[in-house]
């Protein structure tokens, strides 16, 4: 090996020896430039030539000494055996959690389903969504990544989720260039965010559409291929078959009843900023689609209502016969005037709902970014917005309660019963947000965001959600930051102030930042 090192040496350190010295007699006749040319294309290949054979010999040392250290003497044992790692995992953890205070005690956004990802986090102190990730490339074609999310909600047990896990093809895979497929439960292609975890993002929760839409991410079982093109600006295709169990469908009897479309378009401006611009279509059936209150049997907004009734009725019941009449009298006629306004407040429809029928999504996406003095870890300026169109047609049930008495004046002849009351609606709607955040140090950033949506025409509501967000976040490392976040959300004309500390700590392998 010194020998090998001390020949390229000597040969790096003679060349410029032998130049100056042909250069020292001077030729009588001086080379035409082909001449030169045809000169430096054979130096060029002698070079290399050798340098070739020089790499096949190192590479066969290596070789010979990772088996003499492989095959040591019996009995003979200096320390542990090196053990190839080639198949252990990258293993990676995501601790995230908050403290946060709100100015309103409940909160919802009428006229949409809401899951659990799409409310606002527990008020007080509060893990948030904590994930554990290995990954690894399984062999030379294909690369292989599980995540799992610990979700935790006040009052109820600690959510295991199985956030991610897929093969993706690597280009050694035989496929042609720039083919890539993707396979099994990922954050696909939709958007900015949704390839994201949310522990990713520059703001502590995901703009209103995210929440609204999509119930923070698209994450259902399926299959996307995608092609980047070649050309000097960044070009990328693909779509996907989805199984259709994840909102906004949900339901899937197929198993293959959703499917997406995107396409991206991206460069460079300087050696200082880029750009990137997408369009991307999401459409799938729904059947049965609910929010958190169908899933749970509590949504935390809307049922203090319900039970504040449920209990003026049990106290109506334990008064006399002559008033309990009077009551029952009452309480009918303000039944028969819930259902008269059931079947006109659309947004309850909208809201709380079981939704059956066609959803699409439309979805433009748009992100700048600009390095004042070249180098993004010093400063960085990041414009971002996104845009959504959400086309659905069906029908919204709603269940409601009514109570039948045999004997009036005896309140244990009283039964509850329940009825399906369904309405054909639209829930055509749109939604938007646009944000930057500035890195004026190092290790500190601003940032502000803008996020409204406008409520589905037949909700009929007179004002449109929108939240106003500031946050300062500190970052130690690329593996641990702290954030301070400020909301102002306004529902149907009541303001929610929100005030988020947050921090972020990663232990372990985590993927690269993405553009």
């Amino acid at each position: 090996m010194q020998k090998i090192i001390g020949f390229v040496r000597a040969a790096v350190m003679g060349l410029p020896v032998l130049i100056l010295a042909s250069a020292a007699y001077p030729q009588s006749d001086p080379p035409t430039t082909e001449e030169l040319a045809a000169q430096i294309s054979v130096l060029k290949q002698d070079y290399e030539r050798r340098i070739a054979m020089l790499e096949a010999q190192l590479a066969s040392l290596e070789a010979e000494s990772r088996s003499t250290d492989r095959t040591d003497p019996p009995g003979v044992r200096t320390s542990m055996p090196a053990r190839d790692n080639s198949f252990n995992p990258a293993i990676g953890v995501v601790l995230d959690a908050m403290v946060s205070e709100y100015s309103e005690e409940q909160s919802g956004i009428p006229g949409f389903q809401l899951g659990h990802e799409g409310e606002r986090p527990d008020e007080g102190l509060t893990l948030g969504h904590s994930e554990i990730t290995l990954s690894s490339n399984i062999d030379d074609k294909f690369f292989g990544n599980l995540t799992l999310g610990l979700g935790v909600h006040a009052g109820e047990p600690v959510e295991l989720e199985l956030e991610e896990a897929y093969i993706q093809t690597l280009p050694g895979a035989g496929l042609p260039d720039g083919l890539r497929v993707k396979a099994g439960r990922a954050l696909w292609t939709f958007g900015y965010l949704n390839e994201l975890h949310a522990h990713s993002d520059d703001f502590t929760d995901r703009p209103l559409p995210y929440r609204a839409y999509l119930d923070g991410a698209y994450n259902d079982d399926g299959l996307e291929v995608s092609l980047v093109l070649p050309g000097e600006l960044y070009g990328e295709i693909g779509g996907g078959i989805f199984r259709g169990d994840d909102t906004p469908f949900r339901g899937s009897r197929s198993g293959r009843e959703a499917w997406s479309a995107f396409a991206r378009l991206g460069g460079d401006i300087g050696h200082n900023s880029a750009w990137r611009i997408g369009g991307y279509i999401l459409d799938g059936e729904a059947r049965n689609r609910s929010g958190a209150a169908h899933a749970h049997g509590d949504d935390g907004h809307g049922h203090g209502e319900e039970e504040h009734e449920h209990e003026e009725e049990e106290h109506a019941h334990e008064e006399d016969e002559h008033e309990h009449e009077e009551d029952e009298h009452g309480h009918e006629e303000h039944e028969h005037e819930e259902e008269e306004h059931a079947h006109g407040d659309f947004a309850e429809f909208l809201s709380d709902g079981a939704f059956t029928g066609d959803s699409r999504l439309y979805g433009i996406d748009f992100r700048y970014t600009w390095a004042p003095t070249g180098n993004a870890r010093d400063r960085e300026l990041i414009l971002q917005g996104e845009y959504f169109w959400r086309d659905e047609s069906g029908d919204y049930m709603l269940q409601e309660e009514h109570e039948e008495c045999t004997d009036p004046s005896d309140p244990s002849t009283c039964e509850v019963h329940l009825d399906d009351i369904t309405e054909s609606l639209s829930g055509d709607s749109e939604g938007w947000y646009a944000q930057a955040v500035y890195k004026f140090l190092p290790q500190w950033r601003i940032g502000a965001r803008y996020a409204r949506l406008s409520s589905p025409d037949d909700a009929d509501l007179d004002d449109d959600p929108y939240t106003l967000s500031t946050m300062v976040d500190w970052t130690n490392s690329e593996f641990g930051r702290i954030r301070l976040q400020y909301n102002r959300e306004s529902f149907n004309g009541e303001d929610d102030d929100q005030i988020m500390l947050q921090y972020i700590m990663s232990i372990g392998a985590h993927g690269a930042h993405s553009f």
